[in-house]
């Protein structure tokens, strides 16, 4: 081995609570000091610690390739964490050492060394450490993920995740030595790597790019169910306020979070709400609306001769990927939109 090899080897920390030493942000013996400032980072929490919890210590280190952070964590004694309804990015924990039980509406998991877990954006979450546990954590916000892998605003609930993941999986398996790769290779290298601002944001496209890997395919159940528990009331009042900001702001780009947010809920609360009284989503809502609207002014186009394109339609109501447009459209209707236009249906 060369004397190089040697020493990068050396470099690596046999203790995994210690990689990415070189960028701390986190080191206390106080859980009240360490909630508040891993809550900064992450998502305000509350932090309790089971049994005696001696040995308390944590440790948390991160280091930004651009908008994605890369996040080392450990507390060093077993330990509750409750962050309730987390904000607006994805969390990808990839437990290094140890193991957390996760429990989101109707699920309760386990995760260690061979399973990885996917917190979708807002998604209410408790964990349980165990006091041997650290996790590598992807930081993602949502926006730049939804842009990474195409997802279209107000047409798409965004990019899904299973909540968690074998490292059987040989997708999983690729992507999880890639992480803890680059966190290694960051661990050794970071202060030159900071040098070098374009290969960071090569290293961030690398990462969310394997990030394609783990979707969810088409129809395979994502996130966790949220657990019934919502009064009639409640649901009315909520439900409302979405509709009538769907109705007078439905031609705008809308996202999950923007409605959630006009109806004084979270995301999945008011999908919750869509299902049990309407049977959709709030997105796949506001879609039909936008969709009865192109119909309507495309019928009026026709039955007044005044001249438009059903391109013009289509992006006054807030579509803007035709091939989409045109895809829904005949689903619904069972003709495409330009029949309508020029009278060739009913």
């Amino acid at each position: 081995m060369s004397a190089y090899a040697t020493s990068a080897a050396a470099a690596l920390p046999a203790d995994p609570r210690h990689l990415l030493d070189g960028f701390p942000l986190v080191r206390s013996r106080s859980t009240d000091e360490a909630c508040e400032l891993v809550g900064r980072a992450l998502s305000p929490h509350r932090l309790a610690l089971c049994g005696a919890g001696r040995g308390f210590d944590a440790r948390h280190n991160q280091i930004r390739l651009n908008q994605v952070a890369l996040n080392v964590l450990s507390y060093g004694a077993e330990v509750e964490i409750d962050p309730g309804e987390r904000g607006d990015f994805y969390l990808i924990q990839l437990p290094l050492r140890g193991r957390a039980r996760l429990r989101s509406g109707q699920a309760d998991v386990w995760v260690d060394s061979d399973t990885l877990s996917v917190l979708q954006p807002r998604m209410p979450t408790r964990m349980r450490w165990s006091g041997d546990c650290s996790m590598v954590l992807l930081q993602v916000p949502s926006a730049v993920l939804r842009q990474r892998l195409g997802s279209h605003g107000l047409d798409d609930a965004g990019p899904q995740f299973c909540f968690t993941q074998s490292r059987q999986d040989a997708a999983v398996a690729a992507w999880w030595q890639a992480v803890v790769d680059l966190t290694r290779n960051l661990h050794s290298h970071g202060q030159q790597w900071l040098r070098h601002p374009a290969a960071f944001a090569a290293m961030e496209a690398f990462l969310l790019g394997g990030l394609d890997l783990l979707q969810a395919p088409a129809g395979q159940p994502t996130a966790p169910q949220d657990a019934p528990a919502r009064r009639p009331a409640a649901d009315s009042r909520c439900l409302q306020r979405a509709l009538d900001h769907l109705h007078a702001h439905a031609h705008e780009g809308m996202t999950l979070a923007d409605i959630a947010r006009a109806a004084c809920v979270s995301p999945r609360a008011l999908e919750a709400a869509f299902k049990r009284h309407l049977d959709t989503t709030p997105l796949a809502y506001a879609r039909g609306l936008r969709l009865q609207r192109v119909h309507d002014s495309l019928c009026a186009a026709r039955s007044e001769g005044r001249p438009t394109s059903v391109t013009d339609a289509a992006l006054q109501h807030g579509f803007v990927h035709m091939g989409r447009f045109a895809a829904f459209y005949k689903r619904r209707y069972g003709c495409a939109p330009s029949a309508t236009l020029h009278g060739r249906v009913n």
